[in-house]
């Protein structure tokens, strides 16, 4: 009787237990993950933008157009231009990494607006160019470090690295100078290095630094080689329009408009391999190559940003902006599967060209196999002919600590429910039992092997377990109720089985050292143990 009793605490303790867990887990107040609709209304305009969603290509809104987009060659983050400041993202989630304002000391202008972004090669600095004739270099990490250049004449037209710390410049407007960092000191000095009659109006540079493009004022496109500063090619079929020339990311081939309507690629050494992509819109102000130098993005007329594919010249993609909006700024991804697209109307995109939806690193790291609290439903076939069987709830637990190898434990309670009279009788303390049921609690560890096809979240796997167990025969009567003493016993089982997303299959057979061979199938759910965890807020940091 006393057994009972306890069986029975247990059983309702456990129970309680599950649903407070789940209940406690659910919070109506939360909205994580809900991405709002795109406002343009803006309360302070020098504030860090509302973190979005990156799996949505709508990114974030600015008061005032995003000049400029760069990306760091390890891919671990991008930057944005945001009203008068930039913005630093960590490209691998939906975080904030850091907001770089434009008030550095008291010689520069809180309200600039940023013209370029670029990264140095090891990705330890930033170059931001402004509309107020200075230049900012940013330290990666310690906003504390940051650099002020300011210009000669009334405008610096273009800035870029050539290498990890040289830095290219038209300081006066017109002719080129380089700005270097004493490893020493860290302090930047300024050279004058090339005189250039006809005036600088852009500036691109190849990744390692070697090779510049610099375009003039009257047209004339120069291939330089920075270390010497010689002159190796020039061409003067260019017309200048919104889109400055660009150089790809090989050092060798260049884009170039030769009218609004027509971009030309061709090779900087001699100008072959010359292709032409034309556009009965018109391109509006920018476009870019890709990493690998085999594309080329650019914002239409239209309302479009598009990708073309250079060695046919054929439109292979493209990107319907909102409110027939215009592309000001692009920049591909390092590894060519995203394009972040900054706009006339202040709209930050981030473009998914692999097809697939943008998941954070956070949730890749919950991606594939994960473990599991398992809940199911259990059926065991008795061997005796007056039980139809035993019906249980199944709690239990599944880490999958080494693919293809996974561990796990396992808790029962269940009641064999009989189906005739009971054939036997059974006395205890001189009453007997009629038609008991057979109540079993057990509990064991399992170890298993599972196959797992991460694209359907489908996985097959099979599981060896050993446990003990405890049961007891019970008459179900609340007038004259009489129980049995309680049996214990050892078990051993094969099982095989499915899973698709939460839902869970499996079966086979047991072995009881009280009822021999058992066979038990089961149907429940396996729910993530991260469904339990709360995610952690996104970090930021201000300048």
């Amino acid at each position: 009787m006393q057994v009972r009793k306890l069986f029975c605490l247990l059983f309702a303790t456990f129970s309680f237990s599950l649903f407070a867990q789940t209940a406690g887990d659910y919070n109506p107040e939360d909205t994580t993950g809900l991405v709002p609709e795109p406002t343009e209304e803006k309360t302070d305009e020098n504030a860090a933008p509302e973190e979005k969603d990156l799996s949505q290509n709508y990114l974030a809104k600015s008061a005032t157009p995003v000049n400029a987009v760069a990306w760091t060659a390890d891919g671990r983050y991008f930057a944005t231009s945001w009203n008068n400041s930039v913005i630093l993202w960590n490209a691998g989630s939906n975080t904030i990494a850091a907001v770089y304002s434009n008030s550095v000391n008291e010689n520069s202008s809180p309200i600039a607006n940023i013209v370029s972004l670029e990264f140095t090669s090891d990705n330890r600095y930033m170059l931001s160019l402004r509309d107020d004739n200075t230049v900012l270099v940013h330290s990666i990490g310690t906003n504390s470090d940051s650099t002020l250049i300011n210009g000669t004449g009334t405008s610096i037209p273009a800035a870029v690295y050539a290498g990890d710390y040289r830095i290219l410049l038209a300081l006066d407007g017109k002719n080129l100078y380089e700005s270097y960092r004493l490893s020493e000191s860290g302090q930047h000095i300024i050279e004058e290095k090339l005189d250039v009659s006809d005036g600088i109006w852009a500036l691109s540079a190849s990744p390692t630094g070697k090779r510049l493009l610099m375009t003039s004022e009257s047209g004339v496109v120069r291939f330089l080689d920075t270390t010497s500063l010689e002159e190796i090619s020039n061409f003067n079929r260019y017309t200048l329009t919104r889109i400055k020339p660009k150089l790809a990311h090989d050092g060798v081939h260049f884009l170039a408009a030769q009218d609004k309507n027509v971009l030309v690629v061709a090779s900087a050494l001699d100008e072959s391999d010359f292709l032409t992509l034309e556009e009965p819109l018109g391109f509006s102000y920018t476009a870019e190559f890709s990493n690998d130098s085999t594309k080329i993005v650019a914002g239409v007329n239209s309302g479009c940003v598009k990708i073309y594919d250079i060695a046919s010249g054929l439109e292979e993609n493209s990107f319907k902006l909102m409110y027939g909006d215009s592309a000001k700024s692009l920049v591909f991804s390092p590894d060519d599967q995203y394009v972040i697209i900054g706009t006339e109307l202040g709209y930050i995109y981030r473009w998914v060209l692999s097809g697939e939806e943008f998941i954070p690193e956070d949730e890749k790291e919950l991606s594939g196999l994960q473990n599991a609290l398992v809940v199911s439903l259990n059926y065991g076939r008795l061997n005796t002919n007056y039980y139809m069987g035993s019906l249980g709830l199944d709690v239990g637990y599944r880490n999958y600590f080494r693919e293809p190898f996974f561990w796990g434990l396992n808790g029962l309670l269940g009641a064999g429910i009989p189906g005739s009279e009971f054939p036997y009788t059974y006395y205890e303390d001189g009453e007997s039992l009629s038609s008991p049921f057979v109540y079993t609690t057990a509990f064991g560890g399992i170890i298993g092997l599972v196959y797992y096809n991460e694209r359907f979240d489908f996985q097959v796997f099979s599981e060896a377990g050993a446990g003990v167990n405890l049961r007891i025969l019970y008459n179900n009567s609340f007038k004259y109720p009489h129980s049995s003493r309680p049996y214990f016993g050892v078990y051993g089982e094969l099982l095989v089985g499915l899973q698709w997303k939460w839902i869970r299959a499996w079966g086979g057979v047991q072995y009881d050292t009280n009822l021999s061979w058992l066979s038990k199938f089961n149907l429940g759910i396996a729910i993530p143990t991260r469904t339990f965890k709360k995610k952690k807020p996104a970090s930021s940091f201000v300048d």
